[in-house]
């Protein structure tokens, strides 16, 4: 993520750009049709900065950190599983993070953390009788 912090000007021109899904002070997100745009044009050999000039946004705004991360995070979902996506994928609870796994793996991923679960309360149960056995 890139350090720079976009003022209230900024952030507002931002939200008025027709490819733009979701923009903080700190973060900006593109929709799936932009990405899908700057996607074509960028493996037809067009630079990111003049992608991002031609679809309305600066890149004095951006910053060369930020455009090149643009660039690195599209390329990812473009080649991910789940392709080009709008905003940010939820995160799979059971995994902590957006792979999947087998509904066996899941279950033994579940059952070690029953076991760890019981043990932490064990440990906690026996913390406590100390502290109480010593009245």
């Amino acid at each position: 993520m890139s350090k720079k912090v976009f003022t209230d000007q900024e952030v507002e021109m931002l939200r008025r750009n027709q490819y733009t899904y979701l923009v903080t002070p700190r973060k900006l997100l593109f929709t799936k049709k932009f990405k899908e745009l700057f996607w074509n044009e960028y493996q037809a050999g067009a630079i990111p900065r003049k992608i991002l000039e031609k679809y309305g946004y600066s890149a004095a705004i951006l910053g060369e950190k930020r455009i090149w991360g643009i660039t690195a995070t599209i390329k990812k979902q473009n080649h991910s599983s789940e392709g080009l996506h709008e905003g940010t994928l939820p995160r799979n609870p059971v995994t902590g993070g957006t792979e999947s796994k087998s509904h066996d793996e899941q279950l033994q991923q579940l059952q070690g953390e029953v076991l760890y679960l019981r043990q932490e309360i064990a440990f906690l149960k026996k913390i406590l009788l100390i502290r109480t056995s010593r009245k």
